[in-house]
């Protein structure tokens, strides 16, 4: 009879204690990378650059990149995400 009236309360400390030792609490994630500061105007667009494909995706600005032989693309979270393939080679 006293075992059933004393599992709540040890229920209870290990609850209060796992709490104040941090067990079991979810850590909130840590913030995103800020985007680099040419992400908001990107390179100069070539002339033999394909077509704009929108001008805002995931809510970024679509901007052109020189880099791996140029292509349209957007910034999230401080990672590049490619929005066209090679000009060139249509591949990645």
């Amino acid at each position: 009879m006293i075992a059933k009236k004393a599992l709540p309360a040890i229920a209870l400390a290990c609850g209060l204690v796992s709490g104040a030792l941090g067990i079991g609490v979810a850590n909130a994630d840590p913030p995103p990378a800020p985007n680099p500061p040419w992400a908001a105007v990107g390179d100069p667009v070539p002339s033999w650059a394909p077509r704009k494909p929108a001008e805002y995706w995931l809510g970024e600005k679509v901007v052109w990149t020189s880099g791996w032989g140029g292509r349209w693309c957007i910034w999230k979270n401080g990672q590049i995400i490619t929005l066209s393939s090679n000009p060139f080679t249509n591949g990645g």
